[in-house]
C-alpha cells in the first residue's frame, strides 16, 4: 500500500541543509542578512551565499555557531550539515557529581553487575562503581611501593591508576600489550579533539615526564594508530584479560558500554567479569604468579605539581614540556598516515597520483603528505583504495580530517562481530546478571538478543511477526497495532523520539542510504499520520529546533499498559517503568544499541482499557 504524495510532500524527505540552520536561528536573534552579516563580521555577499546554499568552511561554521547562539542539539547538526558527520565527542563532561539521569541509568546497568564495574565520565573520572570493583581495588596502593597515590587510585580515576600508579603493572597482568596500549589509544582520542582541556593536558604533561611512557606513547601508539586505525580502542571490546588477584592469575571479560544519553560525552561503563573456564580454573590452581612490571624510570614524576591557573605565571619551560608543544601534538597527522601507506607500496608521489583513478594532482597530493593542505572529504574513498587502507585506518583518516565520527561500516556486523555480540549478550542480557526486560539491537533495530523478561512483558503478542517487539523495535512502535494500546502515550513519548532517531540515521547515511533504511523510510510514507509526524515535528528537530527530543529519552519515566492478572488484552493494569539504553562499543560502527525497560512501582488498575490516543488512526492500521 502506498499513499499518494504530490511533490511538496516528497521534498519533505531532502536531508535538512545549512540554509534551514542559518535562516532559523538568525531569525530567531531578529537579524536580517545584511545586519547580522555587518555585526559579526562577515561580508554581506559571503553570508547571503552560505545562507542561500552555498559552501560554509570549517572555519565559518565555527564562528557561525557561536555568532547565532546554537544549543548543543543544533550545534552539533550544523556541524554534521557541514561535514557529512556526526562529531565525535559534543564535548568531554567532566561530572562533578551524579545527575538523575545518569543515576537512573547506573541502577539499570552498574548496580546489576556481579563482577567489577564502574561509570567513567569524559576524563575518565569514577562517576560510580559497585560494591565488586570498590573490593577489588581496595588495596591498590598496598600493592604499590611507598607513598599512597589518592588521584590516580582506580577508584578515582582508572586511567590515571592505569598509566600512572605503581601498583598497576603489578596488577594488570600482561600490562603493556592488554592494558596500557589500549588505554592510551584511547586517551590519545579525546586529547586531540580537546587538546585544551586541563585534565587531559595534565595527563599528557606526567606522560611527557615519564620515559617509558613516552615512548610507548611517541612509538607504540603511533604504530597501533597506522596499522589499526580506529580499531585499536572498538576492537578491544569483549576481550579476555588477567588481573592479579589475591596472589593469582584471575581471568576477566573487558567489555565496554556507553550509556545513550551521555554517549556525545565520553562516558562509558567498564565491566570486568571473571572468566570461570577451564584455563582459568588451570591459572588459579597454579602457584601465586610472579609477575614483573616493565623497567621504567620511577621519579619524582610521579607527583608533578598541577599546571598554573590560566594567566599565572609559570616556570621556564622544561624538556618534558617541550615535548607536548604545541598542545594539539597528534601521535598520527594526516600527511604521516598516507607517507607510511604510499611507502609501503615502494612508489613516489608522482607515480602514485598519476595511477589511473588517482582524484588529484601530484602537486595538490605533495602538499596533502607535507601538511600544507588536507585532503576534501569527498576524496578519502579514492585516496584509501589507492593507498591499500584497511577500512579501520581509513576510519581514522577520515576523522582525523574531519573530527568528526567515521562512517558506519554497515548496519550489522559479519561474523567476528557476531561472536563478540553473543559473548556479550552472556554477560549483559542473560536473565541472571538483568533481570529487567533488555533487548539488543542492530542498525535497523532488529533485535539481535532479548532475555526472558522482554519476552514476558509482550507475551500478549503472538510470534512470528516481522511487527513483533523481540524481532524489530522499531518496526513495533511504528506498524504493530498493539503498540498504540500498551505504549503509554505512544505518540509524543514513543513514536515521536524514536521517529527522531530514525531521520537522525537517514541523515547520517543520506548519500548512500541503506536498502533497509529505505525499505523503512518507504513505509513510514504509507501511513499518513506517521508521514506528517516525519515531515512535521520530527523534521522540526532535526533541524535543531523544538525541544530537545532524543532517542527514547534514556533514563525517562514511561509507563505500559499490559494484560491484567486474567490475561485479557482488554482489560489492562498501568506499570510505570523506566526506560534506559546504550551503546555496546563492539557494535558502534553498525549502529548497534540496546534499551531496558525496567519495572518500578507496583502496577496500578486502570480502566478498562487505555485512554484513546491522539489523532486518527492511520489508513490501513493493522490491515
Amino acid at each position: 500500500m502506498t499513499a499518494p504524495h504530490d511533490a511538496e510532500r516528497r521534498s519533505a524527505t531532502a536531508p535538512i541543509t545549512t540554509s534551514d540552520l542559518l535562516r532559523h536561528h538568525r531569525e530567531l536573534l531578529g537579524y536580517t542578512q545584511e545586519e547580522f552579516a555587518l555585526q559579526h563580521g562577515f561580508s554581506i555577499r559571503a553570508y547571503n551565499e552560505m545562507e542561500n546554499g552555498g559552501k560554509v568552511s570549517l572555519s565559518h561554521m565555527r564562528a557561525l555557531r557561536d555568532a547565532l547562539q546554537m544549543g548543543p542539539q543544533a550545534r552539533a547538526q550544523f556541524f554534521r550539515l557541514v561535514t557529512g558527520d556526526a562529531p565525535s565527542l559534543k564535548g568531554l563532561n567532566i561530572s562533578s557529581g551524579v545527575d538523575p539521569t545518569t543515576a537512573n541509568w547506573c541502577a539499570s546497568h552498574l548496580v546489576v553487575q556481579d563482577g567489577p564495574a564502574v561509570l567513567l565520565d569524559g576524563g575518565w573520572n569514577a562517576v560510580r562503581f559497585n560494591e565488586a570493583w570498590a573490593e577489588l581495588f581496595s588495596g591498590a596502593d598496598e600493592v604499590g611501593e611507598g607513598a599512597a597515590h589518592p588521584l590516580d587510585h582506580p577508584l578515582n580515576n582508572p586511567m590515571r591508576f592505569c598509566l600512572f600508579h605503581p601498583a598497576a603493572p603489578r596488577m594488570l597482568l600482561d600490562y603493556e600489550e592488554s592494558w596500557l596500549i589500549t588505554a592510551m589509544c584511547q586517551f590519545v582520542h579525546h586529547f586531540q579533539l580537546y587538546p585544551q582541556n586541563h585534565q587531559l593536558l595534565e595527563i599528557r604533561r606526567r606522560i611527557a615526564a615519564d620515559a617509558y611512557l613516552h615512548e610507548v606513547y611517541r612509538n607504540r601508539v603511533r604504530e597501533e594508530f597506522t596499522e589499526r586505525g580506529v580499531g585499536c580502542v572498538i576492537e578491544r571490546d569483549v576481550e579476555e584479560r588477567a588481573l592479579l588477584v589475591d596472589g593469582r592469575r584471575q581471568t576477566i571479560l573487558f567489555t565496554i558500554v556507553i550509556p545513550w544519553h551521555a554517549r556525545e560525552y565520553g562516558y562509558q561503563m567498564l565491566t570486568l567479569t571473571p572468566v570461570d573456564n577451564d584455563e582459568s580454573r588451570r591459572q588459579r590452581q597454579r602457584q601465586p604468579v610472579e609477575h614483573h612490571a616493565p623497567s621504567r624510570a620511577r621519579t619524582a614524576s610521579d607527583a608533578i605539581p598541577p599546571a598554573p591557573a590560566p594567566g599565572a605565571p609559570g616556570p621556564a619551560t622544561t624538556a618534558s614540556e617541550e615535548a607536548i608543544q604545541p598542545a594539539a601534538e597528534r601521535v598520527q597527522t594526516v600527511g604521516e598516515l598516507l607517507f607510511r601507506y604510499r611507502s609501503r607500496l615502494g612508489v613516489s608521489q608522482e607515480v602514485l597520483s598519476r595511477r589511473p583513478g588517482f582524484p588529484v594532482s601530484p602537486r595538490t597530493y605533495r602538499d596533502w603528505e607535507t601538511g600544507r593542505s588536507l585532503p576534501r572529504k569527498k576524496y578519502l574513498p579514492a585516496l584509501a583504495a589507492a593507498l591499500h587502507m584497511p577500512d579501520a585506518v581509513k576510519g581514522l583518516l577520515h576523522f582525523l580530517i574531519t573530527r568528526g565520527d567515521p562512517p558506519t561500516s554497515g548496519i550489522r556486523g559479519g561474523p567476528a562481530i557476531a561472536a563478540r555480540s553473543r559473548r556479550w549478550v552472556r554477560e549483559h542480557v542473560d536473565d541472571r546478571r538483568q533481570p529487567a526486560p533488555f533487548a539488543l539491537m542492530d542498525g535497523t533495530w532488529d533485535v539481535i538478543a532479548c532475555n526472558n523478561a522482554y519476552r514476558r512483558l509482550f507475551g500478549h503478542l503472538p510470534e512470528p511477526d516481522p511487527n513483533h517487539p523481540a524481532t524489530n523495535g522499531f518496526r513495533y512502535v511504528m506498524f504493530h497495532p498493539d503498540a498504540r494500546e500498551t505504549l503509554a502515550g505512544w505518540y509524543e513519548e514513543w513514536m515521536i523520539p524514536w521517529m527522531v532517531e530514525f531521520g537522525a540515521t537517514l541523515l547520517r547515511h543520506h548519500d548512500r542510504l541503506h536498502p533497509e533504511h529505505a525499505a523503512l523510510l518507504e513505509e513510514v510514507e504509507s501511513y499518513p499520520e506517521l508521514w506528517d509526524a516525519y515531515t512535521g515535528p520530527v523534521r522540526r528537530a532535526l533541524q535543531g529546533r523544538g525541544r530537545a527530543i532524543r532517542f527514547e529519552g534514556d533514563g525517562d519515566g514511561r509507563g505500559l499498559w499490559l494484560p491484567g492478572p486474567d490475561g485479557d488484552p482488554a482489560h489492562r493494569v498501568y506499570q510505570p517503568i523506566r526506560l534506559t539504553s546504550g551503546i555496546p562499543l563492539h557494535g558502534l560502527s553498525y549502529g548497534y544499541n540496546f534499551a531496558c525497560l525496567r519495572p518500578y512501582g507496583e502496577p496500578t488498575a486502570g480502566p478498562g482499557k487505555p485512554p484513546a490516543k491522539p489523532g486518527p488512526a492511520p489508513a490501513g492500521w493493522g490491515a
